[in-house]
C-alpha cells in the first residue's frame, strides 16, 4: 500500500490562500484549493523573508529558505519528517510558488544536493523516481539565466521505506 497522495491539485495560490485536505476514495490524500466534502482546512506556515549571506550556484541547501522576488515558495508535499513507503523510490513533490516562475527563471528540485533530472519547466507537482530508500534532505530553489539563486525553499527531511508487510501496524 503506498501512502503517496495519488492527486494533487495545483498548489500554485496567491498569498493568503486557503489549502483544503480531504481523504479520497482509495484512501489517499487529496490536496485542493476547493473544499471537498469533509475536508479538513489547512494552515500553511508563511515563508520566512531572510535574504541569504551567499547566492549563487555554490551556495548549499539550507535549513531556511528566502523568498527573492516570490511571495511564497515552498514545499508542500513531503511534509518534514514525513516517512514515505514505496517499493519502486517514488516521491511525490508539490511546491507553492507565488507568483508563478518569473521570466528568465528555472526551477531545480534536489535531493540529497543532487538535482532532480528532467526539465521542470516550471512545475510545481512532479513525481520523482528511483530514490534510494533512506533519509533524505529535499530542496526547491529558483536559479535566474545567470545560474545565481534568486530563492530557496527551507529544506524538507524524509523518509524513504519499503511498504509494510500486510496486516502489520505502522
Amino acid at each position: 500500500m503506498r501512502l503517496l497522495p495519488s492527486l494533487l491539485l495545483a498548489v500554485v495560490l496567491p498569498a493568503g490562500a486557503q489549502v483544503y485536505k480531504s481523504i479520497g476514495p482509495d484512501g489517499r490524500p487529496i490536496f485542493t484549493d476547493r473544499p471537498l466534502p469533509d475536508a479538513q482546512s489547512l494552515v500553511l506556515p508563511r515563508p520566512r523573508h531572510s535574504v541569504p549571506a551567499e547566492s549563487g550556484p555554490a551556495q548549499q541547501p539550507g535549513e531556511s529558505g528566502f523568498l527573492g522576488s516570490y511571495d511564497a515558495f515552498e514545499i508542500v508535499a513531503p511534509a518534514d519528517g514525513d516517512t514515505i513507503r514505496d517499493a519502486d523510490g517514488n516521491v511525490m513533490v508539490s511546491l507553492l510558488l507565488d507568483p508563478p516562475l518569473l521570466a528568465g527563471h528555472r526551477l531545480s528540485v534536489e535531493v540529497d544536493g543532487v538535482a532532480a533530472s528532467g526539465d521542470l519547466a516550471g512545475r510545481t507537482q512532479m513525481r520523482l523516481q528511483g530514490v534510494h530508500m533512506g533519509s533524505h534532505l529535499l530542496l526547491a530553489r529558483v536559479f535566474d539565466d545567470a545560474g545565481n539563486v534568486v530563492a530557496a525553499t527551507s529544506s524538507v527531511h524524509f523518509h524513504l521505506r519499503e511498504p509494510l508487510p500486510a496486516g502489520s501496524l505502522p
